[in-house]
């Protein structure tokens, strides 16, 4: 009696185990190219890199700038400090007369010929102040005559122009202005010549404003 061999029956198109696999999902599978990969992620990097430099170059401008800038004014305080004295001295010398004086005993102060020694030494001492302040960056402003300026006069009155001025010139110059270096330190208070356009203390106060 002969034996029937059984044979599995084979799956049509192919064998059972590769049709039980499932196919790879195209997020499973790698990259396409690894090498454009790597390029655009290099390129990333080089592009946060050069963002960083740039950002602590611009850092270290503005400090260097600053650090320009608080040395260049270090002694503004100080020379705006020294200002009332200077005014002191001014009005001092504005107290006496200038020059020999009027008549007087002969070799007294007064005398014609005699220079007030007080007066002499006043001027003295106001020039060499003058001259420390002058080589720290200090120079005044030459107000009187000029035409006003907000930004450089403060007009605390002002009167009737004479005949041939102009209206919204400078009369007279109550108190000095001073520039420290490319700073105006101290306004100019000056008296304007008043016309038909309008004082020159209305647009200080609407320029204030």
């Amino acid at each position: 009696m002969t034996r029937k061999k059984h044979h599995a029956e084979e799956p049509p198109g192919g064998d059972a185990e590769s049709a039980t696999l499932p196919e790879a999902s195209p997020e499973e599978a790698g990259p396409a190219n690894p090498l454009e990969a790597e390029t655009a992620r290099l390129r990333a990097r080089e592009e946060d890199l050069l963002r960083a430099l740039a950002e602590m170059s611009n850092v270290q401008k503005r400090r260097k700038s600053e650090t320009e800038a608080a040395l260049r004014y270090a002694n503004e305080s100080l020379v705006l400090a020294l200002l009332p004295a200077l005014d002191d001295l001014d009005r001092a010398l504005a107290s006496t007369p200038a020059g020999p004086g009027a008549a007087g005993a002969p070799g007294t102060p007064g005398a014609p010929g005699i220079e007030d020694p007080i007066r002499a030494g006043v001027t003295l001492v106001r020039e060499r102040l003058m001259s420390v302040l002058r080589r720290e960056g200090l120079a005044p402003i030459h107000s009187k005559g000029a035409p006003f300026d907000p930004a450089l006069h403060d007009a605390i009155a002002v009167a009737p122009a004479p005949p041939g001025v102009a209206p919204g010139t400078i009369l007279e110059e109550a108190s000095v202005g001073y520039r420290f270096k490319d700073r105006v330190l101290r306004h100019a208070k000056v008296v304007v010549a008043d016309g038909p356009t309008g004082s020159a203390e209305t647009e200080s106060e609407e320029d204030a404003t």
